[in-house]
């Protein structure tokens, strides 16, 4: 009878996504997933989902060239992080979400145009296609990471709800050709990550630039007192995390069949751990991201983004 009683309080809020009308209230279905059932595991997917970004060459040049990632790291990260959690804790039926997805949109158009100003040519540039990678990328391994370490996986609606929401800001940002399901992000990603990962010096250099971010990630759900042995610890499995594709562009040696094993069964222990916990009351995420900058949150959206995007 207890176990029945926990049972049903752990599944409470499933039952309370499943009951809600996905087609409308996608944008709230993912908060619920990001903010209250899988926190750290979509924080961790979101997090490769980024280096995925910076695995194919001609993405990583681009993303040396501009400086961002490896001069100014935190405010970079802090500046994406604001957005996302913008268009995430708000959607895009209101003015928020689509605020940010403008202020993105004129961070991306400004950076290609502050480099073809440094080179002194107009060879740079942001195509459809890697666009609509990065953002394959962000859903398809936040979901990825839910399902294969979270204490339960995506249901259908939590899947349906998620591919709404990630097509909805696609089409915000103005990306031509999104695929009509999730299973077709799925593919369009996969396929990328075949044909265009490859090993390049920029990349190497932007992985170094931003692993200690990851780090930061990966140690976050555990009390304060633990961060920095945990951190320590946490390094050498990173490669187990990152998989075989990243660790080939980045140069580094992919994890041992042996530090797989062990690195899943980790995550697999936790999962049961947060499984049996009570379901979380408050929100993991703040309504206002803080940051170093900003860290009342107090931030207007033409303050977001490098010296080039702000003001």
């Amino acid at each position: 009878m207890l176990g029945a009683r926990r049972r049903a309080r752990r599944y409470a809020r499933l039952r309370e996504i499943e009951a809600m009308d996905v087609e409308r209230d996608h944008s709230g279905i993912w908060l619920l997933d990001m903010a209250y059932e899988f926190p750290w595991d979509m924080q961790v997917g979101g997090s490769v989902g980024f280096y995925h970004s910076l695995a194919p060459p001609r993405m990583a040049r681009l993303l040396a060239r501009t400086g961002e990632l490896t001069d100014n790291t935190q405010r970079r990260l802090d500046d994406t992080n604001i957005l996302m959690w913008e268009m995430f804790r708000n959607g895009f039926a209101g003015h928020r979400g689509r605020e940010a997805v403008r202020q993105m949109n004129r961070i991306h158009r400004n950076a290609v145009r502050h480099v073809n100003g440094l080179d002194g040519e107009g060879r740079w540039s942001i195509t459809n296609e890697e666009y609509m990678f990065v953002l394959a990328a962000v859903m398809v391994n936040m979901v990825r990471a839910v399902d294969r370490h979270g204490w339960r996986p995506f249901g259908d609606a939590e899947r349906r709800a998620a591919y709404l929401h990630f097509r909805s800001m696609g089409e915000h940002m103005g990306i031509r050709d999104l695929p009509d399901t999730y299973e077709g992000f799925e593919r369009f990603h996969d396929e990328y990550v075949r044909a265009e990962f490859a090993y390049s010096p920029e990349g190497a250099a932007l992985w170094r630039a931003t692993r200690g971010l990851f780090v930061e990630v990966l140690v976050g759900w555990l009390p304060p007192r633990l961060h920095g042995v945990a951190g320590r610890a946490v390094g050498p499995v990173l490669p187990a995390l990152l998989g075989p594709d990243l660790c080939r562009a980045f140069g580094l040696r992919p994890a041992s069949p042996l530090l797989t094993r062990a690195v899943r069964s980790a995550l697999r222990a936790r999962s049961v751990y947060v499984r049996w916990s009570p379901p979380r009351r408050e929100s993991a995420m703040p309504d206002r991201m803080p940051t170093e900058r900003f860290p009342e949150g107090d931030y207007e959206f033409p303050q977001v983004g490098p010296d080039h995007s702000t003001g």
